[in-house]
């Protein structure tokens, strides 16, 4: 292998193992473990109550209507 090309590799070596260690690091020092999880039930029950709210109340007929009517129009019926 040429000087040029080992000295490329070495350096690329050398730049990809800082970035895994650093972002190791990072990943590892992070004070919201188990956050992820609260969050995923959060946006659940806020999707569940908008989906109640658009089916007990006529703004949900109404956008189904317009869904249907543009999804027909596409499709040329």
């Amino acid at each position: 292998m040429k000087n040029i090309t080992l000295r490329a590799a070495v350096r690329t070596q050398t730049h990809v193992n800082h970035w895994v260690d650093s972002t190791l690091d990072h990943v590892k020092r992070r004070k919201d473990r188990g956050q992820g999880a609260i969050e995923y039930v959060g946006i659940t029950i806020l999707v569940v109550a908008i989906v109640i709210a658009l089916l007990n109340t006529n703004i949900g007929v109404s956008i189904g209507n317009t869904f249907r009517e543009k999804i027909a129009s596409v499709l040329g019926r």
